[in-house]
């Protein structure tokens, strides 16, 4: 099925196409869809997920864990590769799916010894605001608009400073910095040869050099500011502002690749650290937010290979105990970030089992998402459904020594002892040289009042981990 189809599939008959839905009425008065009232309410019966869950009907699908659905117009090959380009959730998007298996051309570069001594290079893909992404396409494939040394700004005392990439001092000589930086687009490059390319969106407040005519990724220095007082600009983007930068990303994309091109657009649910504006920080990262999610629904119309994905709403619509990690509302925990990649791959990749409506995997997860997932649940104490969730995906449990242990321990606390016991003794099975496995098999066999059987697997111990004997010494009911 082509994405046009797709999308005609999911907008239905009676469909009313104004200039917007072929991408070419930008700034027209028209709207994002518009069909017959027949057709609205003919659609509306047959879409089984469209009422917003309730406590008592599928609360499930809102909590703990938000599972937001999409509807792909595209598949992904299973060698397919990938480039992510956007915000710092961008980089935990590469994580997920290059430990899933995939190819990411977005985490194999080569930028020399600048690159090597300033830590993580991965970090200087990171790119905040539409107009910083936009940038570095337009550098890597259109070369000769690259501005050069104008970009590096000169800090004093041998040091330089790029705000496009995010770097606030470099210790190297000018002609090392700019050989760095041609390095770094012949990496930015790849984005055309990719398979697949994810874009996530991040914030919409920006940083303006009047004098290059330029927005910067991050804010410039201060001795820059206070030197040129007039240069710089804080600017906020409009909803027009991030929909042409979408579209000149697309436009430029399109006009260099070869082969067709698969994209998926996002919007980072990481959120402002701190605002520039002069209000609550929490009404300027909904509007930041918002209005970039609200400009990807006009940007997607008429555009073949091009999907939103709702790690946005997977996010933000979950269990703030679970979605976040380091207890800061801000990072997102590797867990969810791993069910939303496992996600994506069972909805996209070829040969996945996908409802047949497009709308929802077939109790599709990947072993790492289902690790996620227990572990998640684990934090909510929701034993119930760990025990479901790993019923239900028995082989594959089975094989994972930590998800069996976890089942083991939700079994326990729902006075299941004897189901317990046998997912400890496939726990011993499936990792032998492990002794927590072992030493809650032994110390389940109390309640199960089975001595023998206890003292045989302690001799066992003592063989297997003769270093353990602080265990053993607490084993004073045998």
């Amino acid at each position: 099925m082509s994405g046009r189809q797709a999308r005609q599939e999911r907008s239905g008959p009676g469909t009313m196409l104004g200039d917007r839905e072929t991408g070419t009425g930008m700034g027209s008065n028209t709207h994002i869809e518009r069909i017959t009232a027949t057709a609205a309410m003919d659609r509306a019966r047959a879409n089984a997920l469209r009422k917003y869950p309730a406590p008592d009907k599928d609360g499930d699908r809102l909590y703990p864990l938000a599972s937001p659905n999409c509807a792909p117009s595209f598949q992904i090959g299973k060698d397919d590769t990938i480039f992510a380009i956007g915000s710092c959730f961008a980089r935990n998007v590469e994580k997920s799916l290059e430990a899933a298996g995939k190819r990411v051309l977005s985490r194999e570069f080569e930028l020399g010894e600048i690159g090597e001594s300033l830590g993580d290079a991965a970090n200087f893909f990171n790119k905040y605001s539409i107009h910083s992404v936009a940038n570095e396409v337009r550098w890597a494939l259109e070369r000769d608009t690259f501005p050069g040394a104008d970009l590096i700004y000169p800090m004093g005392r041998g040091r330089f400073c790029d705000s496009q990439l995010g770097m606030a001092k470099l210790e190297f000589p000018l002609d090392d910095i700019l050989a760095f930086r041609h390095r770094y687009l012949d990496a930015m490059a790849q984005v055309a040869t990719a398979d697949v390319v994810i874009l996530t969106l991040g914030y919409v407040e920006t940083w303006y050099d009047t004098k290059l005519g330029l927005y910067l990724n991050v804010p410039p220095p201060n001795p820059l500011i206070k030197e040129e007082p007039d240069r710089f600009e804080f600017r906020v983007l409009s909803y027009s502002d991030v929909l042409d930068g979408l579209n000149e990303i697309y436009d430029l994309l399109v006009k260099h690749r070869k082969k067709p091109l698969k994209m998926l657009v996002t919007v980072s649910p990481v959120p402002l650290l701190s605002t520039f504006r002069n209000m609550d920080v929490l009404v300027a990262n909904a509007y930041s937010k918002s209005v970039q999610r609200a400009a990807l629904d006009e940007f997607l119309l008429g555009k073949d290979g091009v999907d939103y994905f709702p790690s946005y709403e997977y996010v933000t619509l979950s269990n703030p105990s679970i979605a976040w990690s380091r207890g800061d509302y801000r990072h997102v925990s590797p867990d969810v970030i791993n069910r939303i990649m496992s996600n994506v791959l069972i909805s996209y990749v070829e040969g996945a089992e996908v409802d047949l409506a497009g709308l929802a995997p077939a109790e599709g997860i990947t072993p790492d998402a289902l690790a996620s997932s227990v572990r998640m649940m684990s934090k909510l104490e929701d034993f119930n459904a760990i025990i479901d969730l790993v019923g239900k995906h028995r082989e594959m449990a089975d094989s994972d020594v930590d998800i069996l242990l976890a089942e083991a321990s939700a079994l326990r606390r729902a006075d299941r002892n004897e189901d317990s016991f046998v997912a400890l003794e496939k726990a011993v099975a499936a990792a032998p040289g492990r002794p927590i496995p072992l030493e809650r098999l032994i110390s389940m066999c109390r309640p199960l009042h089975r001595k023998d059987l206890a003292r045989e697997l302690m001799v066992r111990h003592k063989e297997k981990f003769p270093g353990r004997e602080n265990f053993r010494e607490r084993i004073d009911w045998l």
